[in-house]
């Protein structure tokens, strides 16, 4: 029996699916496995456990691990070794998210990913050319992303408690939403639980609700973040060579999971620049981009 598994080891969940012979059994969840924010030594235990609990007790063929951190050798060496090691006989391979995000998407041949969750990064596979743009972390980049959109919305907000800016109906929401009166509540909000990454995505879907209902801060917001998104797919075609050639891009991340002004953005923009290229939307979970890679790697 040809026994595959595919990873997502991600920073919210690490989830895992096996296939016994082409064909995919329940979904198995853990620990998140963010190596950047947990550590080697923890990503690995989750993994892992993901990995036992889809087996239910078989040995695996193949592995394939897309993980948070991965784009990194070092991260991806580690995380290779102790699973090379735990499943004795396996081909195990280890690769940035984006990979099995697009894989996902489009299982075979040549295409495209745009990620646009709490971080942002456009992939692409051309022939041979495998290129990344973009995903170089809140800190410095994310352009676009649910923490680039909570951020805009956080200066919005402050802007507007100073009378800088007029306290309009997105100023209002999101005050509703963050559960402050003035802008020193927002800074205490903001940062009292360490790294902001996650408060601010979090207003990220208000913020897009809010562009739907026409709200002209936030439409602003979000033509803003579907410019940068849309850079971040123009660039990546641009260095993979991918221009002229009808080509699949797969849009993933929560951003891009429901239609709204920033997927209408988007595709408008895409139609336009790239007529020959097609959108995919909604794709399967990513661990299925993994298994698909994993059951290649044995066929």
């Amino acid at each position: 029996m040809r026994i595959a598994v595919g990873v997502d080891a991600g920073g919210t969940s690490t989830v895992a699916v096996a296939s016994r012979d082409g064909v995919a059994g329940d979904l198995s969840v853990a620990e998140p496995g963010n190596a950047s924010s947990r550590g080697v030594d923890a990503a690995i235990e989750a993994v892992v456990r993901a990995i036992d609990g889809a087996l239910a007790g078989d040995r695996p063929g193949g592995i394939v691990v897309g993980a948070a951190g991965a784009g990194r050798e070092t991260v991806a060496g580690f995380v290779r070794e102790a699973l090379v090691t735990h499943y004795p006989g396996a081909t195990v391979a280890v690769s940035d998210v984006a990979r099995i995000a697009l894989r996902a998407g489009a299982p075979d041949g040549d295409g495209i990913v745009l990620i646009a969750g709490t971080g942002s990064i456009a992939y692409a596979e051309i022939g041979e050319k495998h290129v990344r743009v973009g995903g170089h972390g809140y800190a410095i980049d994310d352009a676009g992303s649910g923490f680039w959109i909570g951020s805009a919305a956080a200066r919005l907000l402050v802007r507007a408690y100073d009378g800088r800016v007029p306290f309009d109906a997105t100023a209002e929401a999101l005050a509703t939403a963050l559960g402050t009166t003035d802008a020193l509540q927002v800074l205490d909000r903001v940062y009292r639980d360490g790294p902001p990454v996650a408060t601010l995505a979090a207003l990220a879907p208000e913020v897009i609700r809010l562009a739907d209902a026409g709200e002209r801060s936030a439409v602003k917001i979000v033509q803003g973040a579907a410019l940068e998104l849309g850079d971040l797919v123009r660039a990546v075609v641009k260095a993979a060579g991918g221009a002229g050639r009808e080509r699949p891009i797969v849009f993933a991340g929560g951003l891009l999971s429901s239609n709204s002004l920033l997927t209408f953005l988007l595709e408008t923009r895409i139609a336009n620049e790239l007529p020959s290229a097609y959108v995919v939307k909604n794709p399967p979970a990513p661990c299925f981009g993994a298994l698909a890679l994993a059951e290649r790697s044995i066929a």
